[in-house]
């Protein structure tokens, strides 16, 4: 680059002329450290306005309850409004979307579950995003234990039971789901390559649809939420819960190897998410927060109530785990052969 100074004509000029030269230095340096230290401080501020959390449902449901949970308890933190979105559309994909493509400044999250971010990227074609490098994992927030129901006609008490029945007929049993290529239909075709049985899925438009046809003795399984709804009618018999162990809310209710059946270990999650890129200390600063609210006996009691199970996993863990449950995913679709319709 060539000089904007004509020859000197004095030592006077001369001098004028180095001078404006390092003005322009110092000006130049100033900018490029101004850039440099930006986002750290940007970052350091954070919240400094309201905070956006999508929900990628409609209002009402599992999903809502973190969220809104989240939302209020991060807004008492950071003396912030925390405000949830309801962007649903898409079985979850419309709201994540609208989070993956949001600026990375913390105030755009996202509470989701693996329904909408693992299940979906799965099951479509093209996949929507990545769930392992789309989106900054923060928190996953709890568990949604899933049980084992059978339709009251069949005799069976046990999953063990019901495992060497259907091995006695293959075929001749159907299960349901919430649709194809829901959770639920991973959780019955995973269970199905488990227990080397014959049963046919029969998807729903939703899991209360699904039930619906099981109280009707046209379902005999379903692995689902809303089973337990049934536990105390005659329609429907709960043999287990697909956790590791059992859940606090119904202590007598057998984990599924406890019942004969199979290790399943899938579990379904919510959480909450930045966009990907998210600066690392506003991760640190709602890891923290999630660290408070999730020790708190009341904060854990509203997860309860909603069929949730506190289970707390951060950041790196959980971007770990989410990795994992994309390639196990892929595997049961790729075993099964799954066809989603």
């Amino acid at each position: 680059m060539q000089s904007t100074c004509t020859p000197p004509v004095s030592p006077l000029a001369g001098l004028q002329c180095i001078f404006m030269h390092c003005r322009t230095a110092v000006a130049l340096m100033c900018c490029m450290l101004g850039l440099a230290t930006m986002t750290p401080a940007h970052a350091q501020s954070w919240p400094s306005r309201p905070v956006t959390i999508i929900s990628p449902y409609a209002p009402g449901g599992t999903n809502d309850v973190v969220a809104r949970l989240m939302a209020d308890r991060l807004q008492k933190v950071f003396g912030q409004p925390f405000i949830v979105e309801n962007r649903a559309g898409a079985a979850g994909i419309v709201g994540s979307t609208a989070v993956m493509r949001a600026a990375p400044d913390g105030y755009t999250l996202l509470s989701a579950n693996n329904g909408s971010l693992v299940v979906q990227s799965v099951v479509k074609t093209p996949s929507p995003y990545d769930p392992a490098t789309a989106f900054t994992p923060l928190v996953k927030v709890a568990d949604a234990p899933n049980y084992v129901g059978v339709s009251s006609d069949l005799p069976v008490h046990t999953v063990g039971e019901f495992v060497a029945l259907a091995k006695r007929e293959p075929g001749k049993f159907n299960y349901s789901s919430s649709g194809s290529g829901s959770f639920g239909n991973f959780m019955g075709e995973y269970f199905k390559l488990q227990t080397g049985t014959d049963i046919v899925h029969i998807p729903g438009k939703s899991s209360a649809s699904a039930l619906t046809e099981m109280m009707a003795g046209r379902i005999q399984l379903m692995i689902d939420p809303q089973v337990l709804q049934q536990r105390n009618g005659s329609k429907i018999r709960v043999l287990a819960t697909t956790q590791g162990s059992r859940v606090e809310a119904y202590p007598d209710l057998p984990t599924i190897r406890e019942s004969g059946g199979p290790e399943l270990n899938i579990v379904g999650w919510f959480g909450l998410f930045g966009p990907a890129n998210l600066p690392r200390e506003v991760v640190e600063k709602i890891e923290a927060a999630a660290r408070s609210i999730l020790a708190d006996p009341e904060a854990r009691k509203t997860l309860a109530v909603a069929g949730l199970v506190p289970s707390p996993v951060y950041s790196v863990q959980f971007g770990a785990m989410i990795r994992d449950d994309v390639k196990r995913y892929q595997d049961i679709k790729t075993r099964s052969k799954m066809v989603i319709e």
